[in-house]
């Protein structure tokens, strides 16, 4: 099997595997909370496609490859445009999806003012483990894999189902937010949010401190829609402005990184 296909694997796993032992706590322990913010299987859930990530760079690239993965990090890889592009282009998506779900009578908070901004995504990283927990696998490891078997379309829409499956077994526990929403159109934000990253990732020299952004802007995007109505909507505006992004041939002509680089980063 393709390094890629086993981080596939050993990722769904371990996420999988430890979900499933905090709902088997759960039910024969009645009172407990074995996935809540304080457990250890919360973060070991939370962080395990990151963790599978670093450990499959380590394994096909060595010491070097990891130094790669954390240089990917620094800020200054890529031209301050691109962090104004994401933050100004998720505002938009934001916008736009609340004021359309506010059109058809749905609940959704009003946008923070910008000012705020730098201190709500300092929160969200502190208390959403996702940007952190998952980037380093996805947009770390499996999308340089992908990019050097396929077309960047192609790969973004491969991670992006595969990020969608990772998701799964959420739409199936009671309590939680993807228990509400309509799938097909969360697997369009998914999908969405791989071209995003595909797009930045070839055009900055595989700057992965954007992919994290873009994933934090996500998350606290979609975290100001209440009701499952307007998170719809949110999906629905991401998947439009993904299509959009490539009809004007941000995936058509790629400044890709070489060869080396691209393989080595992950």
């Amino acid at each position: 099997m393709r390094p890629v296909r086993l981080f596939f694997l050993f990722a769904f796993l371990l996420t999988w595997s430890v979900g499933g032992i905090g709902l088997v706590v759960e039910r024969w322990t009645p009172g407990s909370d074995p996935l809540s913010t304080s457990s250890p299987l919360y973060f070991l859930a939370a962080y395990s496609v990151s963790l599978v990530g670093v450990v499959f760079t380590a394994r096909t690239a060595g010491r070097d490859g990891l130094r790669r993965l954390c240089s990917r990090l620094a800020p200054w890889r890529s031209s301050p445009r691109w962090y104004l592009i994401v933050c100004f282009g998720y505002a938009a998506i934001t916008v736009m999806a609340l004021k359309a779900a506010a059109w058809v009578g749905s609940t959704a908070t009003a946008m923070p003012h910008w000012s705020v901004l730098p201190g709500v995504l300092v929160a969200a990283l502190l208390k959403d483990p996702g940007p952190l927990g998952e980037e380093f696998g996805w947009r770390g490891f499996a999308l340089p894999q992908l990019l050097e078997q396929y077309s960047p379309l192609h790969s973004s829409i491969r991670l992006g189902v595969v990020h969608t499956v990772w998701h799964l077994p959420l739409f199936f526990i009671p309590g939680m937010p993807q228990a509400e929403v309509f799938f097909p159109l969360f697997a369009l934000g998914v999908i969405a949010i791989a071209i995003f990253d595909t797009v930045l990732y070839l055009r900055t020299g595989a700057n992965l401190l954007l992919a994290i952004l873009v994933h934090l802007l996500a998350n606290v995007g979609g975290g100001l829609a209440v009701d499952a109505h307007a998170l719809n909507f949110f999906f629905a505006a991401e998947a439009i402005a993904a299509t959009l992004v490539v009809a004007a041939g941000g995936l058509s002509r790629p400044c890709y990184p070489n060869r080396r680089s691209g393989h080595d980063s992950g």
